[in-house]
């Protein structure tokens, strides 16, 4: 396991962005993206914690047994950093699974692993991987994962659905 630096502290996408907004951005986004790029850049000097973090929870690394609960797998993220990064992952993937941004935000602002962070963490956190997710969809698709682009639109949607509860 590494620590902090690590691919989860080194998420951007908002950076690139600011310089040459897409016409396709998103409105929410256009709206605040100094503040998104600011948020963004304050990540890193964030990133730093002691809890063990997965750095990659959605649904596809987590498999439900029956009998013993759900195990979470695909531990190639993992690093230590806030305990804030896991939930506030996992927040955007709730969204895409049906669940209103509304009751995920409140759910993000009060569940322990979140609350036990500073705000300002938990929001820079979410706002760099929105803004990855935002960059990495207008790529063309890597070889063998052809939906990963759809799935990073959507995700960077669910995402800044999400922050528009915590942007001033």
């Amino acid at each position: 396991m590494s620590t902090v630096p690590s691919t989860v502290a080194a998420l951007h996408g908002w950076d690139e962005l600011i310089s040459d907004p897409p016409a396709d951005l998103a409105p929410a986004a256009r709206a605040h993206l100094p503040q998104l790029a600011e948020l963004e850049a304050s990540w890193p000097a964030l990133a730093d914690g002691n809890r063990i973090v997965h750095g990659d929870l959605r649904a596809d690394n987590m498999v439900r047994d029956h009998d013993r609960g759900v195990a979470l797998v695909d531990w190639a993220h993992a690093t230590t950093g806030p305990a804030c990064i896991d939930a506030a992952s996992l927040a955007p993937q709730l969204v895409l699974a049906g669940h209103a941004p509304a009751d995920v935000a409140r759910l993000l602002r009060y569940h322990p692993a979140t609350a036990s962070s500073p705000d300002t963490t938990t929001t820079a956190f979410l706002a760099a991987l929105t803004g990855h997710w935002h960059r990495n969809a207008r790529k063309p698709a890597p070889p063998g994962a052809p939906g990963l682009r759809a799935y990073q639109h959507r995700a960077a949607a669910a995402g800044l659905a999400l922050l528009g509860y915590r942007l001033s």
